[in-house]
Order: structure tokens, then C-alpha cells, then sequence
């Protein structure tokens, strides 16, 4: 069955790639596929490309298993509570009801039960927008391999670069989308935050496509410890910020000392600064200079 799902949710499917989805030999899947052929299953292989269902065949409707249905109805559970209104959670609705439809009465009751008493909510951050406009045409761009001119936004000033770019991936990273590409300004490979495109156009030249560079993906950021008061301490673990590592130590106060990979630093300092004078930063020393040189700024400007 599972063969037939993957043949049925791709137009061309290779023996080797197959092997390793089932952690099996690519002569074992050669033999898979000829006892299909035996069973009536018209699966054709296309000469050093793959395997494909003939055109026109359609299989029997896919039933799912009890956890298959659990971690779906979590799946859309969460799309549905941390997106923003739109076609793609309206589209996730209607898919739900969609395999509601199908399944039998015992599993359609237990996952009624469970979306019942379960929720998901985007609260103290923006919800995701899987709607937005430079989302949804990078995701065109990629599809067909067409190249996108950007204007994009430096991280620390306010100058903008023009340049194309080959779109190649696009991947959700600490709340923001990036999108990975190939830069001709540059002649190399660069990620960029969609929330930084100024403009975007889709021209009409394409490119061949390359490899992905999926490690590149991985922020460059700096190790900070901070000590909070003990009084504050319940309040900072239920707003803990994104880049939390883990508890460090504590003393008989009740101080902690917690640790951060921290990829903003000015975005970390604005969010330290909310706690006020019963955190410290006790390394690295740029880190203590940021936060003292913000807090005196802030003290100038209320003087």
C-alpha cells in the first residue's frame, strides 16, 4: 500500500528513491513493483527515469489509520490557530472536513473529541501568513524556475540593494520566512528575510536550476547568559524569548542564570530591556555594552 500512495502522489517515482523511503534494497522494490504489475496495478517504468501510474488509472479512495488521523487533525489544529485569515486556512478547513468525511464513525468521534480539547494560539507573536503576497509568488517563482529582481533592505541601515536572484527554497526560521537562493550580484549563494523585500517582480528569463545548500539555512549567532532576579524568574520562563537554550544555574536566592543563541542582538536587547534592572547580562561583554549603552540612551531621552 504504501508504494501505491507514493506513485499516487507523484507523477514519476525512481527505484532508488523508493529504497530509501522503505529501507530497502533497490532489487527489493524491483520486485515490488512487478508483483503490483501481477495484481492488475498498471505501473509503468520509463526507460532511466522511474516509475508512474498509467495516465488515467485512479486508485481506491486512501483510508487512514488512527494515528495517521491524530496527527492530521493536530496538523490542521495548528495551521488553523496560528495563521491569519485566508485561502490557505480556509483551504485547510475544507480538507478537514474533507477526511472527516471518510472516516469511520469511531475514529471521526474520538477525533471530534480531541479538536474539542485541544488549541493552538499565536499570542505575544505575529500569527503566520502563509497568504502573503511575496510568499506566495516566490513559491510560483520556485515552481517554475523563473528568476525574481529584489529590492532588499539592509539589516543594520537603511540601504537597498537591487539585484537578481535565483529562488530556489524557502524555509520558516525563527518566526520569519527566509528565502535561499542563488545571488548574481553576489555570484553566491544568500538568504533572504521575505520581510526585508521592499519590491518584488517575477521576470520572465529561467535558470537551470542548482543544488540546494540546506546548512546555510543555520543562523550565525552568540552565546549570552543572563541572570534574572528570583522574583522575576516564573514570569520570564512564560515570556521566554525564541532563542532560549536552557538554565545555566541558581543560586539560594532564587536567581537564575539562562542561556541564549542569540541571532538579533538588537531585537534581544529590546526584549531584555523589558525586564528592567532585575536582569543582568553576564556575558559576552558586547552584549553588557549594548544593553548599557540602550539603557543610557532611554535614560537621555526621558531626562
Amino acid at each position: 500500500m504504501g508504494y501505491l500512495i507514493v506513485f499516487q502522489s507523484h507523477k514519476l517515482v525512481r527505484a532508488q528513491d523508493l529504497a530509501a523511503r522503505f529501507e530497502v534494497s533497490e532489487r527489493t522494490v524491483y520486485r515490488d513493483v512487478e508483483a503490483l504489475v501481477e495484481l492488475g496495478i498498471p505501473v509503468v517504468g520509463v526507460a532511466g527515469e522511474g516509475y508512474r501510474l498509467l495516465e488515467g488509472y485512479s486508485l481506491p479512495p486512501i483510508m487512514f489509520t488512527e494515528a495517521e488521523t491524530h496527527a492530521l487533525v493536530l496538523a490542521i489544529s495548528m495551521l488553523s490557530g496560528q495563521t491569519q485569515n485566508g485561502p490557505t486556512k480556509l483551504a485547510a478547513a475544507s480538507a478537514l472536513e474533507k477526511v472527516e468525511a471518510i472516516l469511520p464513525k469511531v475514529t471521526l468521534e474520538r477525533a471530534q473529541a480531541m479538536q474539542k480539547v485541544l488549541g493552538f494560539y499565536a499570542v505575544g507573536r505575529r500569527p503566520v501568513n502563509l497568504d502573503d503576497e511575496r510568499f506566495v509568488t516566490l513559491q510560483k517563482a520556485i515552481d517554475r524556475n523563473k528568476v525574481v529582481y529584489l529590492h532588499y533592505h539592509a539589516q543594520h541601515s537603511n540601504a537597498i540593494s537591487a539585484r537578481d536572484v535565483e529562488p530556489l527554497y524557502l524555509a520558516f526560521l525563527d518566526n520569519v520566512w527566509i528565502l535561499h537562493g542563488y545571488c548574481r550580484l553576489r555570484q553566491d549563494y544568500r538568504n533572504f528575510r521575505l520581510d526585508r523585500i521592499d519590491q518584488l517582480a517575477v521576470k520572465n528569463e529561467s535558470f537551470e536550476r542548482r543544488p540546494i545548500r540546506l546548512p546555510k539555512l543555520s543562523p550565525e549567532y552568540t552565546s549570552v547568559l543572563v541572570r534574572f532576579n528570583g522574583d522575576i524568574v516564573r514570569w520570564v520562563r512564560e515570556i521566554q524569548h525564541i532563542t532560549f537554550a536552557g538554565d545555566v544555574s541558581e543560586d539560594e536566592e532564587g536567581s537564575v542564570v539562562m542561556a541564549y543563541h542569540v541571532s538579533s542582538p538588537s531585537q534581544f536587547v529590546r526584549w531584555l530591556l523589558s525586564w528592567g534592572n532585575e536582569m543582568e547580562v553576564i556575558e559576552p561583554a558586547e552584549m553588557r555594552e549594548m544593553v548599557a549603552q540602550t539603557a543610557k540612551e532611554m535614560a537621555a531621552r526621558h531626562a
